[in-house]
């Protein structure tokens, strides 16, 4: 998704104009959840996609008249009845895409550049858009902490936004005030933290950027934490010690912290610190006799079995893994599985 809206703001910074297409509703078998999305451009040209078939074609054609009109509008398509049949779109499901024209304007330039930045940093955002400009209202950007980007966004409106987001898919659309809104949640990868810069971090930092993590180093030791060993990371700090190695981080549930240092009691030194912070993942290597050694003493300092069992310890997926590389596979798949399940639970500030 970062890759589209990066081409979003290409588009607009190039001065010219395009119509975004979002599944904003489905219900059954169908080819694209809501949320999906897909550029079209005034020479028809597409960038991602919301289906294919029948449902492309449409919103292709319709866009040409919202590149006339700049009106926004919704489509909704029924992929069990005969007119899907004979496309070949045999889903059995009901979905339901919007057509926005975006403008090449500053407003929309400063927006999709807002959500870009939002994305970059790992941290999740939301992009309300009216679907009737009649009254003047524009787009705007609400940030992973309940923010917003526009000075003049009603507090009823936003106060919505926040309540619609746990319970709604990635897009969906919002009636308020008489207004109807499209809303897009924009999720992220994760911020992955390692701490801990050996052979299974090298391993699991690779792993972990190829299914959109964005990953950040730690280690005291700047012949292991380097650019070199860790291609992929997004960022790489060589700390002066591991006492204070979250200090000034904003962990919050789209963090994820993996604790794969070179021996126990740096182990249990980060997982003290990482039991304070608001990771939505705690992961620390090593066998049940270490981790009941390290609880032992970590109860005895006043930790609790409570904050205890949100770590994951032995960490990763119960797959027999042996080899570094083996065991960053196990480590991501159980990445990969918390944050699939755990966004469903997530919502604004």
């Amino acid at each position: 998704m970062k890759k589209l809206i990066q081409q979003i703001c290409t588009t607009l910074d190039s001065g010219q104009d395009l119509v975004l297409a979002t599944v904003c509703s489905q219900s059954g078998s169908t080819p694209r959840v809501a949320g999906a999305k897909m550029i079209v451009f005034r020479d028809g040209r597409i960038a991602g996609t919301i289906g294919g078939g029948l449902v492309e074609a449409a919103a292709i054609r319709e866009a040409a008249d919202c590149f006339a009109t700049g009106v926004s509008r919704c489509h909704a398509f029924d992929l069990s009845n005969g007119d899907a049949a004979v496309t070949d779109m045999i889903c059995g499901g009901r979905m339901e895409f919007c057509l926005e024209c975006i403008r090449a304007d500053a407003s929309n330039r400063a927006v999709f550049g807002d959500l870009l930045a939002a994305m970059e940093s790992g941290r999740r955002a939301v992009l309300v858009s009216p679907l009737e400009a009649h009254n003047g209202e524009q787009r705007f950007v609400v940030d992973h902490k309940g923010r917003t980007t526009a000075a003049d966004v009603s507090e009823a409106l936003l106060a919505a936004v926040k309540q619609l987001r746990p319970s709604t898919s990635a897009a969906t659309v919002l009636e308020q005030a008489g207004q109807c809104y499209l809303v897009a949640s924009f999720a992220v990868g994760g911020n992955l933290y390692l701490i801990g810069a050996g052979h299974v971090a090298a391993c699991t930092a690779e792993a972990a950027a190829r299914v959109g993590f964005r990953v950040v180093v730690m280690d005291d030791r700047s012949e292991f934490a380097n650019q070199e060993r860790f291609p992929s990371a997004d960022e790489i700090r060589v700390l002066p010690s591991f006492a204070g190695c979250f200090q000034g981080e904003d962990i919050d549930r789209d963090a994820y912290l993996v604790i794969v240092t070179r021996g126990h009691l740096h182990d249990m030194e980060v997982l003290e610190q990482a039991l304070q912070t608001g990771a939505g993942y705690i992961g620390m290597i090593g066998s049940r006799k270490k981790r009941n050694s390290i609880y032992v003493r970590l109860m005895d300092k006043g930790v609790t079995e409570a904050q205890l069992e949100q770590v994951r310890c032995p960490i990763g997926l119960a797959i027999e893994a042996d080899t570094p590389e083996e065991i960053a596979v196990s480590v991501v798949g159980e990445l990969i599985y918390q944050r699939a399940t755990g966004r469903k639970a997530w919502h604004l500030a």
